[in-house]
């Protein structure tokens, strides 16, 4: 965990130097199947290694670790899940980031690429060419990773932006895995809404079955938000959302791109309708500056920008920046609408 701004003891040192050793644990621990292999009855450390086919007294020093970092708990002889791991890294979890954690390992890659990325000025990492199924399996596990954490967060978003307006359109651009658009319309049952982003993206597998509660207020828009030509988002009326999201988007864009995506955004967004953008922000702690290296090493053009950057970019857009909202999971949420005009609809806002 890294230390808060300013601390200067050499324990916060010592825990920045050494993060990656934690990451190595947890990953390997999820990896050969501790947390399934515990279960919910839990059981004794010789039976736990011979699950995962450890040596046990090694194994057992392992088991002793994960203790000390909070993920498993020992009682008496039997070793059982502590409540963070019930939560997040056993199978039958609520909020089981299983996928998150593979994709995470992939990533590992491209970080060994940092040095040669800054001396270079531009990316390094690539990956090679994948086939059909390969490119389809990549991506369902990106989205699968994504939606595990846009669970979470699209809870503590529309918690910090509830609607008072009984009815609209929602819009959200580069919906993603639809978290964010599935946790709105539940929460909003009078609403409707827009699932816009890329083709290959609307017909992933799985998408509409994890859409299928909401199916029948949701519309599809399958289209290349940067493309020049006429695309299926010209088709949604200018100014008729009363709501347009632009969840974990603008991060993976240029200036140049970015500021075309607001302008899309702002177009669709109703008189007294509201743009809500919600990201990784620069200049709101460590966490932001860190999303905007990773932006860096792992996309074309990407970078995290910091609020003065956006509201700015939107500002020109017709945008006026209405408040700031840091959420209890890291990220931001920027509430914008149109210059001189007072949203409607977002309660406190």
């Amino acid at each position: 965990m890294l230390a808060p701004q300013g601390e200067a003891g050499f324990l916060a040192f010592s825990d920045l130097l050494t993060g990656y050793r934690q990451a190595a644990v947890l990953m390997l621990a999820h990896e050969a199947g501790i947390f399934a292999a515990v279960g919910r009855e839990g059981c004794t450390g010789p039976e736990l290694c011979a699950k995962v086919g450890w040596e046990q007294v090694y194994g057992e020093r392992f088991l002793h670790c994960l203790c000390g970092l909070g993920l498993l708990r020992r009682e008496e002889a039997r070793y059982t899940l502590t409540p963070f791991s019930r939560t997040y890294l056993a199978p039958h979890a609520p909020h089981y980031q299983g996928q998150t954690l593979l994709f995470e390992r992939q990533l590992h890659q491209s970080w060994q690429q940092l040095e040669a990325t800054l001396t270079t000025g531009q990316r390094v990492f690539a990956t090679v060419d994948k086939s059909p199924e390969a490119l389809q399996q990549a991506l369902a596990l990106y989205l699968g990773a994504m939606d595990e954490a846009a669970r979470i967060r699209a809870e503590e978003l529309w918690t910090a932006l509830p609607m008072s307006t009984p009815t609209g359109t929602i819009l959200d651009l580069g919906a993603g895995s639809g978290a964010f658009l599935a946790a709105f319309l539940e929460q909003n049952p009078g609403w409707s809404g827009i699932f816009c982003d890329l083709p290959e993206v609307v017909a992933s597998a799985g998408l509409h079955q994890r859409l299928a509660g909401v199916a029948e207020r949701l519309a599809w828009c399958a289209c290349n938000l940067l493309a020049d030509e006429p695309s299926p988002l010209d088709a949604i009326e200018d100014r008729s959302c009363k709501l347009v999201l632009l969840s974990n988007l603008i991060h993976c864009q240029g200036p140049t791109e970015t500021q075309l995506l607001l302008a899309k955004a702002a177009a669709k967004t109703a008189e007294h309708g509201t743009v809500v953008i919600h990201d990784f922000c620069t200049d709101t702690g460590w966490r932001g500056a860190v999303y905007d290296l990773h932006m860096m090493l792992n996309t074309y053009n990407g970078q995290a920008y910091s609020k003065e950057e956006i509201v700015a970019m939107a500002t020109s857009c017709g945008l006026a920046h209405r408040d700031c909202i840091q959420l209890p999971s890291g990220s931001t949420a920027l509430v914008l609408a149109r210059k001189q005009e007072k949203p409607d609809g977002l309660l406190g806002h």
